[in-house]
């Protein structure tokens, strides 16, 4: 009898623990993971579709100070593994709009976004907290 109440109390921890990690995987909070002298953050992206992911990661392949770009079309969400002494987070979120795409942080052009195929246009949130391209 003793040892089913000790499986059963492991048991309700490890479920317990299961449920912990799946809520916080869930969570659309930034994320950041210091690699040595990189780091890696999670921020929103908004997009559509695979054709959204290739221009999106395509954004930052080859650019210098980044090592990982990883964009989720379910989630919005991009993974981006980074020197922050090469590159910044917002000179990142730049180059993604520069291509047509809103960050949580910086808004696309309305000639980027208007130049992206139909089946990317993807609706575009009201106001994302931009001030990095209009003048006040």
């Amino acid at each position: 009898m003793k040892k089913k109440v000790v499986k059963i109390g492991l048991l309700s921890a490890l479920t317990l623990l299961g449920v912990n990690q799946l809520a916080m995987a869930n969570s659309t909070t930034k994320i950041e993971v210091v690699h040595g002298d990189h780091k890696t953050e999670t921020f929103k992206v908004y997009g559509n579709c695979g054709m959204c992911e290739k221009t999106i990661e395509g954004s930052l392949k080859n650019v210098k100070g980044i090592d990982k770009a990883d964009w989720n079309k379910e989630t919005k969400m991009m993974e981006v593994t980074f020197d922050p002494e090469v590159i910044t987070l917002t000179e990142i979120k730049q180059k993604i709009a520069d291509v047509g795409y809103d960050t949580d942080e910086i808004r696309a052009t309305e000639k980027a976004y208007n130049g992206l195929p139909g089946c990317c246009q993807y609706e575009r949130p009201e106001n994302n907290g931009d001030h990095h391209n209009h003048q006040h």
